[in-house]
This record gives structure tokens, C-alpha cells and sequence, in this order.
């Protein structure tokens, strides 16, 4: 029986099962007329991911979700799928779209639907439509010359919005990743192609490119990390092939400044930092005010003053060392990092920054979480070193080690500027990404306390 906070966790969803050939929906025959099926996911999780799993094991259907319908804030979210295989007897039963209760969908829900059904989609994503992994899967056995395996074996990881990232596997057992991206992600189909075209290998082999759809054919070879490991040695081992791999790649995008920004990038060199220094630490000041919980503590505004004062420092001294900018990896998760090709390789580049190269260096070191703080801290020291004398080749090591010592701060703040779009909209006023700032500005409040930053700020 589950816990009642296990049960808080799931969220139900409305599930609409189209039939591709004949384009009626499988329901419940329940007293009082057809009921569309229920599953229940967790509210955590990739949802596409979650509905394919959970309504192949409840109602013995394979599906594809195709899109999510607009609903109210008080009812139950509504997932549209199309059914690919039925995989054993089921207690649904086909009807037309007209057969469902009056009560199970609004008027705008059936209206969106039965656009989806019966006409052509203009102006939205193509992947909302009834069939359209089967053209997916005819370009992929066409670019790749294999044949797919079976539709049962297709995952599905992202749907909705423009959106879409499945797995195909073919007889021959291979795999191909497809990924589409719609607003506001579409730049990561010319960031994938230009980093792809710099035949570094540390992203996945690009396959073939879809522009109709801003999307893109991976190769599969490589393998995602399933856990980042606990045990210090592997960890390390783990993050040694990582950090490489990264500075590699970054000395790739060296003097691509311009390449970068036009394939979509966005600017995060220390002069933006500087430039953009007072509107964040003033909506960090915001963000402390509008604090509530005492569960942790509330920065004053003079300390939110000091931190300011010290970030626009430790800004100028970066700017002083004349270390590279290069790409900067700005979601750094184990979920972005796949090993498998001989080296690690990164995925997933819609947050992709033009910067100092450390900040991704810092991001990486935060995978490091080993529990004594003696062992972390050593491995830390390793993993610096080697990103060091990766980058020994083209510049001064002294320069680098200075830039350790900055780095904390500046991650930090690349982190809480993000794209820098969300700093003159409404965006800054959502509750989750104040909280998030405030968070993050006690972070910097610990970083700005180290005593080898406070030493380097002496001279």
C-alpha cells in the first residue's frame, strides 16, 4: 500500500487513445457512458516518458504521446497518444470522439482534438499529429539504411509544445536518438550541427537533420551514466574522463566567439556579468524581502550589498587573467553526460553559454559528492589539476589556478543569469525562481567566505 506522501507525488492524468487507421479512441465503458482510461505518474518525472511506461503496464497498450490539451488548474491534465500495438487483451473499447461523456473533456479540449484528428497541423508542431512517427521512422531507415525493429521498442522520452526525443531501435541493434525542439529551445538544432562540424566526437554522431521539424537524428552508441558512483576511486576515475573530455572540447570552441553567439549561444562573458551585476543583485535583495520560511536564513540587504560589491571584484580579476572564452555547457547533469565512444560526450545544448570555460569546470565538480569532506576536497584538487594541464598546451597554468580560486562565485552567478532574457519580464516574479535565488545567493554567501577567495581579494 502506498505512503501518503508516495501518494502526493503522483499526478493523474486523462489519457485520449487514438487509433491511427480508423482515428477512434479506446475508452472505459463505465455506468453512465465511455470514460476515457486514468493513469497515474509521478509529478517528478519526464511525463511522455512516464505515460508510455505506466499505460503500457495498466492497460496493455503501447502508445506514443503526442500532445498535452490545455486544461483547467482544477482538473486532471489530458494526454493524447497514439496507440502503435495493443499487447494483449484489453478492457477498452474503440468508439468515435463524439461517444465520450460530455463531462470528460471541455468544449476547448474537443475542439483541439478533434483538430488533431481530422486536419493538418499549421503553425504548431507537426509532432502533435496522428502518424507522424511513421514518417520519422522511414527517414531514419532511409538516412541510416537499417530497418526499425519493431514499434514496441520505440521510447519515447519528451512530447508536446514542438518537442520530441524518442529512441529507435533497429533489427541489426543499433539505436538512433531523435530530438526536436520548439520555442524557446529551437537554437539547439545549430548549436548540435556547429559543434558537430568541429568533428571533436564529444557529442553523438549527428546523423541527419529534419529542418521542417528543428530536428535532428543521433547516433546511439553511447551510453548514459545510470548513477554517478559513490565510491571515491570510481568517482574519480568517472570524472577524470568528464572533465577531459569537457576542457577538449572547449579548446575546440576557442576563438569561435562569433560562431557561437550566431548558432544561438548565449553571451555570458565577464563583461555581461559586469554590465548586468546590479540588476541581479538587486532582484536577489527582491527575492531575500519576499522570504517567508524561516527554515533557512535571510540575507540582509547590506550583506546582499557586500556580495555585490565582492562578484563585480572577483569580475575584474577574471577579466585581468585573459583566460579563453569558449563554449559553456549550462546544464551539466549525469543525465547530459553518455560514455561508451572511448570518451565521455555531452548531450542536451539548449543551455549553452558563451563564457569562461571554469564555470563549466565548477558545474562538473558539483557531481562530486563524496561524504568525507577531506576526500572530496582532494579529488577536487586532482580533477583541477587535470582540466589544468589539459589547457597547459595554448595557456599559462598560473592563470588557471588563479581562476580556480574565482570560479565559485562566478558559477554561481552564471547559474542565477541564465539567458538573462527573464531579468525585464514577468518570469522574475515566479515563486519557484525566486526561491531558487535565494538559494542561490546563500550559496554565494558560503562562497564569498572561503579564505582562499578572502586571501586572493587581500592582494
Amino acid at each position: 500500500m502506498p505512503t501518503q506522501d508516495a501518494v502526493a507525488e503522483l499526478i493523474e492524468y486523462r489519457v485520449v487513445l487514438v487509433q491511427s487507421d480508423s482515428r477512434r479512441v479506446l475508452a472505459l465503458d463505465a455506468v453512465g457512458g465511455f470514460r476515457l482510461p486514468r493513469v497515474k505518474i509521478p509529478s517528478w518525472t519526464r511525463p511522455a516518458h512516464q505515460l508510455q511506461r505506466t499505460i503500457k503496464m495498466t492497460w496493455n497498450v503501447n502508445a506514443l504521446c503526442l500532445d498535452f490539451l490545455p486544461s483547467a488548474k482544477e482538473s486532471s491534465p489530458v494526454a493524447v497518444a497514439e496507440v502503435l500495438m495493443i499487447e494483449g487483451p484489453i478492457k477498452l473499447t474503440p468508439i468515435a470522439l463524439t461517444q465520450i461523456h460530455h463531462t470528460e473533456l471541455s468544449e476547448p479540449q474537443r475542439e483541439r482534438l478533434l483538430s488533431m484528428l481530422t486536419e493538418k497541423v499549421n503553425g504548431n508542431s507537426s509532432f502533435s499529429q496522428v502518424g507522424w512517427i511513421d514518417e520519422a521512422v522511414a527517414w531514419m531507415e532511409c538516412v541510416t539504411g537499417r530497418k526499425l525493429s519493431t514499434k514496441r521498442e520505440i521510447e519515447q522520452f519528451n512530447a508536446g509544445g514542438g518537442f520530441a526525443l524518442v529512441r529507435l531501435h533497429t533489427e541489426d541493434d543499433c539505436d538512433y536518438w531523435l530530438k526536436a525542439t520548439g520555442e524557446p529551445n529551437t537554437h539547439e538544432l545549430s548549436i548540435t550541427t556547429y559543434l558537430s562540424k568541429l568533428n571533436t566526437g564529444y557529442l553523438p554522431e549527428l546523423v541527419s537533420t529534419k529542418p521542417a521539424w528543428n530536428a535532428w537524428l543521433m547516433s546511439g552508441e553511447a551510453i548514459q551514466i545510470p548513477d554517478i558512483p559513490t565510491e571515491p576511486f570510481e568517482l574519480f576515475r568517472l570524472l577524470e574522463d568528464v572533465v577531459e573530455s569537457m576542457a577538449e572540447l572547449q579548446m575546440k570552441t576557442e576563438g569561435a566567439s562569433l560562431h557561437l553567439l550566431d548558432a544561438g549561444a548565449f553571451d555570458q562573458g565577464m563583461d555581461v556579468f559586469e554590465k548586468h551585476s546590479a540588476a541581479l543583485f538587486d532582484y536577489l535583495e527582491e527575492a531575500m524581502s519576499l522570504q517567508t520560511s524561516t527554515k533557512a536564513p535571510r540575507l540582509e540587504r547590506q550583506r546582499i550589498q557586500e556580495l555585490h560589491a565582492t562578484f563585480e571584484e572577483v569580475c575584474h580579476r577574471m577579466a585581468d587573467l585573459h583566460l579563453p572564452e569558449t563554449i559553456v555547457h549550462g546544464d551539466i547533469n549525469p543525465g547530459n553526460i553518455v560514455t561508451g565512444a572511448g570518451y565521455c560526450q555531452f548531450i542536451d545544448w539548449c543551455e549553452t553559454y558563451l563564457g569562461n570555460p571554469l564555470i563549466t569546470l565548477q558545474h562538473l565538480l558539483l557531481l562530486n559528492k563524496v561524504e568525507n569532506l577531506d576526500v572530496r576536497e582532494f579529488i577536487n584538487r586532482l580533477l583541477r589539476r587535470k582540466y589544468r594541464d589539459v589547457w597547459a598546451t595554448n595557456y599559462d597554468p598560473q592563470g588557471f589556478e588563479q581562476g580556480f580560486v574565482y570560479m565559485p562565485l562566478v558559477a554561481i552567478a552564471s547559474t542565477l543569469y541564465g539567458r538573462g532574457n527573464w531579468l525585464n519580464t514577468p518570469e522574475r516574479n515566479d515563486p519557484h525562481r525566486l526561491s531558487y535565488a535565494r538559494t542561490l545567493a546563500r550559496r554565494m554567501d558560503r562562497a564569498a567566505r572561503e579564505p582562499e577567495l578572502l586571501e586572493a581579494l587581500c592582494h
